[in-house]
């Protein structure tokens, strides 16, 4: 029987190089397909800087990945995304200027703070975009890719990935490739374990009632900058969809 595709589409290199060997061993069944996209999509503007339709934009890059691989919609057996939550769900007052900070952008456990009235307005439409296109992608259990109904979901790290593993909510980016292949020859529990310690609900819970609980604790208060991740429930996702 051939294998069929779970694709994982991610921002950065760092998502893969935990995730991937162990997804291997665990769903040996499937062809585990990482999409490195080394961008975020959920805030990223059209030619014309306008904000594209989310699911669209999600399509495009499943049907982008299936065309340059050459594999088809029946192919695929689910779709697993991550984001990083970037503080998108706080509150306007708490993006704040900062003149004196070295980064134009710096993520506090109760704040961002930036260094201009202007990177505050622009970080404030981030924001706004990424958190507007994040409840349109929770709510969506399945893309429809050339009529075929695929499973989809969303998951999260907050403030993002470098902050779960190894608490740096600030990484310098040359730097996080090199720490996260440090993290996993350090690392003595499986990831699994690791993350699951930094699910912000009880594991005791149906899977569903967990995502929704897991995503409405991330947009309450100043939850999306502080540690935390649903992306355990990603094991529970695929094995429903691929065993």
């Amino acid at each position: 029987m051939t294998k069929k595709i779970l694709l994982i589409i991610v921002e950065g290199q760092t998502e893969q190089i935990i995730l991937e060997d162990y997804l291997d061993e665990y769903f040996a069944n499937s062809m585990i397909r990482f999409d490195v996209q080394r961008e975020d999509i959920l805030t990223k503007w059209d030619a014309n800087k306008r904000i594209p339709n989310i699911k669209n934009s999600v399509v495009k890059v499943i049907q982008s990945y299936l065309n340059k691989y050459k594999f088809l919609a029946k192919d695929l057996t689910a779709i697993v995304h991550i984001t990083d939550a970037d503080g998108c769900f706080i509150a306007p007052e708490f993006v704040k200027v900062k003149e004196d900070i070295e980064q134009n952008l710096f993520y506090t456990e109760d704040a961002i703070l930036v260094n201009s009235d202007k990177r505050k307005e622009q970080i404030e439409q981030r924001n706004e975009m990424k958190a507007n296109n994040a409840r349109i992608l929770v709510a969506n259990d399945h893309f429809s890719i050339n009529r075929l109904k695929v499973p989809y979901q969303l998951f999260y790290f907050s403030t993002n990935l470098e902050h779960v593993l190894w608490n740096e909510r600030n990484e310098i980016p040359t730097e996080k490739v090199h720490k996260a292949d440090n993290f996993m020859e350090n690392l003595t529990d499986t990831i699994e374990e690791y993350l699951s310690e930094f699910l912000p609900v009880s594991q005791e819970l149906p899977y569903r009632e967990k995502m929704k609980k897991s995503w409405a604790f991330l947009m309450d208060d100043c939850h999306s900058l502080q540690r935390g991740t649903n992306v355990p429930l990603l094991f529970e996702m695929i094995k429903s969809d691929v065993q």
